[in-house]
């Protein structure tokens, strides 16, 4: 079973087509955040692209919503959840929901909720918890989620998949018992800088697109969360 994760995707539609034919290869394809970009024009155009792109999934989707996908209501003059996303169907498992696979739980959690339970093996946030080298950019500033911090620490999912960070210091850390991921994005990438799970190998490997091509990394992590 090999999860292929990515994140901060921004409307880049060639990297949606990029995801298209890789996903695949793969049981589940996680999201972590920010599938659209509020800087372009017209985000509901956007929106109904994606929700589009989302639903023809050839295989399980779970998507947490980013910062970046919420909803500007002109009414209360303020953001709110990202329903447009919510709304979706299986094989989409939005904000809130969690898929079931091959024995393992994996749940979206919205950028505007924090985590209540232990009830999932892998958590699909946004912003990845504080003081941790995932959440820390390479010019030293900590974008993390102070009180997402303190919710792995106290039921200590095996597994954070996390964005928001373009440029993390790592894109894997340690929180506790919690393995935590980042993979970062790129912008000028011909594809979405993305990792790889084995969870029968116990192997992670981060993969980018640099100015001199493709660069791969590989790490093995603890094996708390295997196939049953």
């Amino acid at each position: 079973m090999t999860l292929l994760h990515v994140t901060d995707l921004h409307f880049r539609r060639p990297w949606f087509d990029w995801l298209r034919h890789q996903a695949p290869a793969h049981s589940a394809l996680i999201i972590s955040g920010d599938l659209l970009d509020q800087r372009l024009p017209d985000i509901n155009r956007q929106m109904a692209w994606v929700a589009s792109w989302l639903r023809d999934s050839p295989v399980p989707v779970v998507v947490a919503s980013g910062n970046h996908d919420l909803e500007w209501n002109a009414a209360t003059y303020r953001w709110q959840p990202a329903y447009w996303l919510r709304e979706l169907p299986p094989p989409v498992h939005p904000d809130g929901k969690v898929l079931a696979h091959a024995g393992l739980r994996f749940a979206a959690i919205a950028c505007t909720q924090r985590p209540r339970s232990a009830a999932a093996d892998g958590w699909v946030v946004h912003a990845p918890p504080a003081k941790t080298r995932v959440s820390r950019s390479e010019h030293g500033y900590d974008r993390g989620d102070h009180l997402l911090a303190d919710a792995v620490l106290k039921h200590a999912p095996a597994y954070v998949f996390s964005g928001h960070v373009h440029d993390p210091t790592r894109w894997h850390d340690f929180m506790g018992d919690a393995v935590v991921f980042n993979p970062g994005a790129n912008p000028h990438g011909r594809f979405p800088n993305h990792l790889l799970l084995d969870l029968e190998t116990g192997e992670a490997c981060r993969y980018t697109d640099r100015l001199h091509g493709a660069f791969s990394e590989r790490v093995q992590v603890p094996g708390r969360l295997v196939l049953r």
